[in-house]
């Protein structure tokens, strides 16, 4: 009998083990919180839906917690601590604070949350901050969590090969130096005024910045952060790098937290009748 050649295609897929449900409830709490003339205790101001005292009062300041439910109460609880964390020390240079050092520290303003990705055992979430420096400055600070464990999803569990990674970040960085500074030569006023920036403009992502990138079902953005605390903020590049699943495939690893984000590997089988 002739050889026949049947091409097989078998689909490979590497999951991430997930104990339980796909994705967890987020839902807001909103707290005022005000300075109080002896600073004692944590003066909190619980308005609930209303009241908008941020608004009108410069010594207070609005905080839209994130909550978690869906799960079990212990697993939500260690979740809100882990968000806690992230949303009031890791943001604001990584030692815990009280809320009247908070006030100190971030000032008058709108603080909430945005939540980017809840599926897969993770949770992609990014904390605003709307200050009143002077003039409008915003500060946006995005985590991915596991909500299994619970913490942080780093660079070191998540990838492999970083200095490859790394190499690829950079040039899409420098393009966008180069296009951001275009930009602000196209405008004479701006350039005028701004054109100190430039050389804050060149690509600077390192390997810590490797912690920060937000996730999709389309594929990953790694975010750079530039000092945008003065007038000259929107002549910024936006520092936001987006690379679909296909094209970090080299630099995941398989058994990390985004294992099961890379497309699968198409194979042969040859076989013969």
């Amino acid at each position: 009998m002739a050889k026949k050649l049947t091409a097989i295609i078998v689909l490979i897929f590497t999951l991430a083990s997930i104990s339980f449900a796909q994705s967890v409830v987020i839902k807001p709490k909103k707290i005022i919180y005000t300075k109080d003339y002896i600073i004692n205790e944590d003066p909190i101001i619980d308005k609930g839906d209303h009241g908008d005292a941020a608004s009108r009062d410069w010594e207070a300041v609005t905080v839209i917690y994130p909550q978690v439910s869906g799960v079990d109460s212990l697993i939500a609880q260690n979740l809100e601590a882990a968000i806690d964390t992230y949303y009031l020390q890791d943001s604001l240079g990584g030692k815990p604070l009280s809320y009247p050092e908070l006030l100190g520290k971030k000032g008058q303003g709108l603080h909430d949350y945005k939540v980017n990705y809840n599926d897969n055992g993770l949770l992609d979430i990014t904390f605003h901050w709307k200050l009143i420096l002077g003039h409008l400055y915003e500060e946006f600070y995005t985590v991915v969590i596991d909500v299994n464990a619970g913490s942080r999803v780093t660079s070191q569990g998540a990838f492999k090969n970083t200095s490859g990674l790394l190499a690829m970040i950079k040039k899409a960085q420098q393009l966008e130096s180069k296009q951001a500074i275009a930009q602000m030569k196209a405008n004479s006023k701006v350039y005028a005024m701004c054109s100190f920036l430039k050389r804050e403009f060149r690509g600077k992502f390192s390997a810590r910045n490797l912690n920060n990138f937000s996730i999709s079902d389309k594929g990953i953005t790694f975010i750079y952060n530039y000092n945008r605390e003065h007038l000259c903020a929107d002549a910024y590049p936006k520092g936001r790098y987006f690379f679909t699943w296909k094209e970090v495939k080299p630099f995941i690893k398989p058994a990390g937290p985004f294992g099961n984000f890379i497309p699968p590997p198409v194979i042969i089988v040859q076989q013969h009748d």
